[in-house]
């Protein structure tokens, strides 16, 4: 193109005589030839100079051609990628390299020896090649250098960066392996010696030098033959020209072998030979792997000896045995299952196993016993058969897999025992178990039925007889009211004998502790059996030591019951002398007191035959004792459960004739005097002016219960079911509801659920009930009442429980100063150390205060679980403090908050008292500890 220009421009400046002169177009043609030679030949460079840098562009390798002044003329992007360059390869034409030498070089392991290096290369202007270059991410380069030279000038330098970090890494992964292979092959348990296709060895471990006894130099290049065969082995080898590299012995590789071999002592013995052939670099090796087996032989002598015998054992044993296949079939069977089943061997081996099924569900239960068996799985399960006479049998089939000796499951397993007789006795027993549960419940269910039966009409005989007391009566009459009491009293206590040991039966009987004096209880069961005592023209005496403590926790009910039962059958079966009870302390605690109650009698006695029995239910001296005497024959069997769930136990020694001795072993918690309850009395004008709901369906309870009330100064309106009740409480208020239980229409458990939630009244709700069994209280407290009375009711019993609601107290403090503390406890434990003291301290005095505004905001809230929660938490901090006047109390917030239904005034006094105190100790203990 450039030729053709260039003619037309000459041609422009010519004259036309010039232009049309042959010459001078000659001449043109010319010089038009040798530019037209001159554009070939560049445009072929050019095209060659294109080729090449689009080569270098597409290579692998991070490609910088630059000046001899430092001048970028090319880069690739692969060298960008390497070496993160923000910039194209493009922009970078022109770049000076030494300012991006000074950028990158940081990118380097080690930068300063990196460029050092490269500029020494720069300086010398001799071709590298093949150098190593680490890069601080850790990316391995390999580099190479060639100066530029253009007719023996220097014209500038040629860099070529490759990444080898993964070839660098496989290789150095190979060298760790082969040297981890050669460490495994030495360390290994079995001689491992390598040959060559001429049986000349090449590699013999250290292993190998022990066992055979040679040296590694002097077992190199040796042949095996030489070494390790036997001579007659070798003989016959070389006799018959064996020659292990031919083909016929590949049946031989890879496979476990057992040979003799000999060692360099010329001994033989046993090994086990495994030969794995494998390829390096056309040639072919064998690795051979051998073990000496020695001890194993001697060890399958042995088995084999004991396999005989107990071959011998199993086929004579009273145990069936049976093998089965995985197809179901019948392998073998000893004697014993031939007796068993009553087929013979020939009957058996080879059939299934459902030839003695019983029916189709014995066959899937042996299916999926078999699927277990594939699993891996041994069990054992019972099984319904049918022997060869077509009579039902029950096996006992102790199952497991059966594996061969190369691990492979070949079958199953089992050991059956013959349980027929034992099925029969079992099926007999559930009949009977079934039998006595049943009875167990009618048991309960006449008990629970005759209870009520039995107190309601009590309830007003007993209520009828107290408010007839109250009259003035002659001298007859009130001896006449003494016996019907007295005859009223004793059936009562037949009836409570009786749901006692029902309760003790069915685990349901539960002790109330609380605080109470011993003396005072010991002088009102005397006060109570002192005219018994006296009538009969007996000395009655109760003494106490004088350190026996004056307030004890415990359920004082069920002492009282114990005691007084004691005592009762004293008096009964003494005829003159004297009864004395006599309470000893016989060890005493910080917080216990160990006392030995001791009741001693000059009666008639008991038999030693009879003294085994004594703690038996329904149990008496003799036949006509009941006769002679009264009693249900329960009152010791009570007796001895009850001190049994307090942690205490009652011995007796008697004589015929000369007398007997009850001694009472019993543990008590010290309780704290203030808090022991006033006299009965002293509740009487607490109930006067309150205003109840008494809802009742007997006339003469309500009648009893009325006269009752009305003389505590009580306002009682009645109402005889549920339904009624509820349309009173609608239209008026009261202080609390006396509920009876079963009544028509509604009964008191439904009218307690629909006052709770759809009145949502918080009145107290007191149950007034015949059923006296746990299940029944926890179901009535359950539904939200709040307390409960049994009948026929103690008057004293049902004016505290009403006084306890209408009028609840705050737990009595200990009497301490209010920001008393005691560390004693805290020192102990730091052995000595005053700054953990002082630290535990001060975490107590920071941390309190957010305790106790939790409290006082969950109670403010009525957010019950965050009030128990932190209760409970606070409760080891006041027992480390020793801040004892506040013992029991964070406990009593935290079963309050937790139960059904919250009595909020209560634990409203029980937060106040605490948090006041808290605020006062921490206060202390601030000033004290600062």
């Amino acid at each position: 193109m450039y030729h053709t220009l260039l003619r037309e421009q000459i041609a422009t400046h010519l004259s036309p005589e010039l232009a049309g002169n042959p010459q001078v177009q000659g001449l043109l043609a010319s010089v038009q030839s040798e530019y037209l030679k001159l554009e070939t030949e560049s445009a072929r460079r050019a095209e060659s100079n294109k080729l090449f840098l689009s080569l270098l562009a597409t290579m692998h390798s991070g490609i910088l051609i630059e000046s001899e002044h430092r001048k970028v003329r090319f880069t690739n992007p692969q060298f960008c990628s390497l070496f993160q360059l923000d910039r194209t390869p493009e922009e970078l034409i022109g770049a000076d390299t030494e300012k991006y030498s000074r950028l990158i070089k940081y990118r380097f392991r080690d930068p300063a020896k990196s460029m050092n290096t490269m500029n020494l290369v720069l300086q010398r202007r001799e071709p590298i090649g093949d150098e190593v270059l680490e890069m601080e991410d850790g990316t391995i380069l390999e580099w190479n250098y060639l100066p530029i030279i253009v007719d023996g000038v220097n014209n500038g330098h040629f860099w070529e960066f490759k990444n080898v970090t993964e070839h660098v890494r496989s290789r150095q992964r190979l060298a760790e392996s082969e040297e981890r292979n050669r460490l495994v092959m030495n360390s290994s348990l079995d001689a491992i010696i390598v040959s060559d296709d001429t049986r000349e060895i090449r590699y013999w471990t250290p292993r190998a030098e022990e066992l055979f006894g040679w040296s590694a130099a002097e077992a190199i290049g040796k042949q095996m033959n030489e070494l390790v065969h036997p001579q007659q082995v070798s003989t016959a080898r070389s006799e018959h020209a064996i020659d292990y590299a031919e083909t016929d012995l590949d049946h031989l590789l890879n496979q476990v072998l057992e040979l003799t071999a000999v060692n360099k002592s010329g001994e033989e013995f046993p090994v086990e030979l495994i030969v794995v052939p494998y390829q390096q670099r056309g040639k072919t090796y064998y690795c051979k792997f051998i073990k000496d087996i020695s001890s194993r032989k001697q060890a399958e002598i042995r088995l084999k000896t004991q396999e005989e015998k107990y071959r011998n054992i199993i086929a004579n044993m009273n145990l069936g045995l049976l093998e089965v296949g995985v197809d179901d079939s019948i392998l073998c069977a000893n004697q014993s299952f031939m007796d068993m089943s009553g087929y013979s061997e020939a009957d058996v081996v080879g059939d299934k196993y459902h030839k003695f099924m019983a029916s189709p569900n014995g066959i899937a239960l042996v299916s999926s016993k078999q699927q277990l068996r594939a699993q891996g799985t041994s069990d054992n399960y019972e099984l319904e058969v049918r022997n060869k006479a077509g009579e039902t049998r029950w096996w006992l089939v102790s199952g497991a897999p059966n594996y061969n000796d190369r691990g492979e499951l070949v079958g199953s397993i089992g050991i059956l025992l013959d349980i027929t007789d034992q099925k029969e006795m079992e099926t007999e027993l559930a009949i009977a178990k079934t039998r006595a549960e049943q009875a167990s419940v009618a048991k309960e269910a006449f008990l629970a039925n005759m209870s009520h039966e039995i107190r309601t009409p009590l309830n007003a005989i007993i209520g009828m007889i107290r408010e007839l007391g109250r009259e003035k009566l002659s001298s007859q009459q009130q001896d006449y009211l003494g016996h019907m009491e007295t005859a009223a009293r004793h059936l009562l206590s037949i009836v409570n004998s009786i749901l006692d040991i029902s309760k003790i039966e069915a685990g349901e009987l539960e002790l109330d502790e609380h605080d109470f004096s011993l003396e005072a209880l010991v002088a009102n069961i005397e006060s109570i059996l002192h005219i018994k005592a006296a009538g009969k023209q007996l000395q009655l005496s109760c003494d106490l030591d004088p350190g026996v403590w004056p307030a004890h926790l415990g359920d004082s009910a069920r002492i009282r019951q114990v005691l007084i039962n004691l005592l009762d059958n004293a008096i009964k079966f003494t005829h003159e002398g004297s009864v004395r009870l006599r309470v000893k302390v016989v060890g005493e605690a910080d917080d216990r007191q160990h006392l030995e109650i001791t009741i001693r009698d000059s009666g008639i006695g008991m038999e030693a035959d009879y003294l085994r029995h004594i703690f038996a239910k329904f149990s008496q001296a003799e036949k006509s004792t009941s006769r002679r005497f009264g009693g249900t024959g329960l009152g010791m069997s009570i007796t001895k459960e009850i001190l049994k769930l307090m942690g205490g136990t009652i011995s007796v020694t008697s004589q015929q004739g000369q007398g007997t001795t009850v001694v009472i072993d019993l543990a008590l918690g010290k309780g704290v005097v203030d808090r022991l309850s006033g006299p009965a009395a002293s509740d009487d004008g607490l109930l006067e002016g309150a205003r109840l709901l008494l809802v009742e369906d007997n006339v003469m309870n309500r009648f009893i219960a009325r006269k009752s009330l009305s003389h505590f100064g009580c306002q009682v309106d009645e109402a005889e079911n549920g339904r009624l009740a509820l349309e009173l409480l609608r239209e008026g208020q009261y202080d609390l509801i006396l509920m009876d239980i079963q009544m028509p229409e509604l009964d008191g458990v439904e009218t307690t659920k629909i006052i709770r939630q759809e009145l949502n009244l918080d009145i107290p709700i007191i149950a007034i009930t015949a059923n006296a069994f746990k299940q029944d209280i926890d179901r009535y407290l359950g539904i939200g009442m709040n307390d409960y009375v049994t009948k026929p009711f103690e008057e004293r019993l049902l004016v505290e429980t009403l006084a306890r609601h209408l009028h609840p107290r705050p737990p009595l403090p200990i009497p301490q100063p209010a920001d008393h503390y005691d560390l004693s406890e805290l020192e102990a434990l730091s052995r000595g150390d005053a700054e953990f003291v002082r630290s535990m301290v001060k975490v107590f005095v920071a941390y309190t205060p957010a305790t106790l505004r939790e409290l006082k905001a969950a109670l403010a809230c009525r957010d019950y679980p965050t009030l128990a929660r932190a209760a409970h938490r606070i409760k080891p901090s006041i027992e480390s403090m020793g801040i004892v006047q506040l013992k029991g109390v964070a406990r009593d917030i935290e079963l309050s908050a937790k139960s059904e239904v919250v009595d909020d005034r209560l634990l409203a006094k029980q937060v106040e008292w605490m948090t006041e105190t808290l605020e006062r100790v921490v206060h202390r203990l601030g000033e004290e500890f600062a």
